[in-house]
């Protein structure tokens, strides 16, 4: 009796500590969702945040060809917060759009001066950023 009882309550409180770490949808929106923290924990200096969502090989290529590994993305965060106090970051804009193949999903962002791409994989429950690439773009002639 004993034993069963202790058997439930260690089910019980497995279950519990899982629903305790909901899972992120594996659809557009949770893609979405996910880029809007990363945005705003870049911007507000949250590196407890942005740890959680880059992965430990992430690597962001900017327009100059120099790529900048999760550490110093991490220390960019800080600087930047540290300069801009009180700045929260914008939405996703809906001129960003979301491919998803299978457990990766590719994320496409244009403006006037510089295309991007953002690869996330869907790992245990969570979208997690690999890379990132941005090129800048050519002035019109």
């Amino acid at each position: 009796m004993i034993k069963s009882s202790v058997a439930g309550l260690a089910a019980l409180l497995l279950a519990t500590a899982a629903g305790a770490a909901p899972t992120q949808r594996q659809d557009e929106a949770g893609v979405r969702a996910a880029e809007n923290r990363w945005s705003e924990a870049f911007v507000t200096g949250d590196t407890e945040t942005l740890d959680g969502l880059l992965s430990p090989d992430y690597v962001s290529v900017g327009a100059t060809g120099k790529g900048r590994p999760k550490a110093e993305i991490l220390a960019i965060a800080k600087a930047y917060a540290g300069k801009h106090p009180g700045e929260h970051a914008h939405p996703l804009p809906d001129t960003s759009t979301v491919r998803l193949i299978g457990a990766t999903a590719l994320v496409q962002h244009r403006s006037p001066a510089e295309v991007s791409i953002d690869l996330f994989a869907f790992e245990h429950g969570h979208w997690i950023a690999r890379y990132s690439q941005h090129t800048a773009v050519a002035p019109a002639t």
